[in-house]
């Protein structure tokens, strides 16, 4: 004979704990939720002249991951597919999350978009972004109309 609680309201409390249980754990507790978002784990390390970012992306088919620089915004998103359970089996715990992600780094430069490496190896994405160059400013001769200009434009640097 099962060991029942005396107290009723431990007993319902038991109920309510078994069908919250129940409602989360038969299928995967993400697939409850219209749209699910995850944010993979990342480092940024930066020194004068690079900064180096490193992801953690463990099951994550390097064909579903994109990168895109923007200014100081590095923008890194994929997808990762939950994997498919026979039909008598469900989660008894679920801590991994699938599906779809972004994540948005900011850099404390502007990046160099012509100057980026990206590695994937082994469920770690490795980005090293170059610092652009600084940027070049131009004293600009101003002319009045019907005389030559007094001199050439002069280069200068900020």
């Amino acid at each position: 004979m099962p060991n029942l609680p005396k107290d009723p309201l431990e007993s319902l409390q038991r109920e309510v704990e078994r069908l919250f249980h129940d409602l989360v754990y038969r299928r995967h507790p993400a697939s409850h939720f219209a749209e699910t978002a995850w944010s993979p784990p990342a480092d940024l390390v930066v020194s004068k002249q690079d900064a180096r970012v490193l992801f953690e992306l463990a099951g994550v088919p390097r064909e579903s991951v994109q990168v895109h620089i923007r200014g100081r915004i590095l923008e890194v998103s994929g997808r990762r597919d939950a994997p498919q359970e026979p039909g008598d089996a469900h989660y008894h715990r679920a801590e991994i999350f699938f599906g779809e992600f972004r994540r948005l780094v900011e850099l404390p430069w502007d990046a160099d978009a012509s100057n980026i490496e990206a590695q994937y190896k082994d469920g770690m994405l490795r980005i090293r972004v170059q610092r652009a160059p600084a940027p070049q400013s131009t004293e600009i001769e101003i002319e009045t109309p019907g005389k030559a200009p007094a001199g050439r434009s002069k280069e200068t640097s900020r």
